[in-house]
């Protein structure tokens, strides 16, 4: 299934280079319902990390999963939310500690 079926707006992409410069990921962000959701088109490998969702926040359809009612509503929001699921998970490939 392809990201466009999945969002309910028209997608907007952005690249976010980590801090380091180590790495880059793509994200689309879109409107759904009251918030905006966050997908990852494209990241690093997980360098043999355990893909579960409940470890890298991310589930299969790229989308970023966020606590019901967590969710950003603006933009910046989304964006900043992004930035700092890629750290982690850069961070998580590194050291392999989950985030809760």
């Amino acid at each position: 299934m392809s990201i466009l079926n999945i969002l309910k707006g028209p997608p907007v992409t952005k690249i976010y280079r980590s801090q380091d410069g180590s790495a880059y990921f793509k994200f689309a962000f879109a409107p759904e319902n009251d918030h905006i959701a966050i997908y990852c088109i494209s990241h690093p490998s997980l360098g043999g990390r355990d893909p579960d969702p409940n470890k890298t926040h991310l589930f299969s359809s790229g989308r970023l999963c966020f606590v019901e009612g967590r969710e950003p509503y603006d933009q910046d929001r989304a964006e900043d939310l992004a930035q700092q699921w890629a750290e982690y998970f850069l961070e998580y490939r590194r050291t392999g500690i989950v985030q809760r």
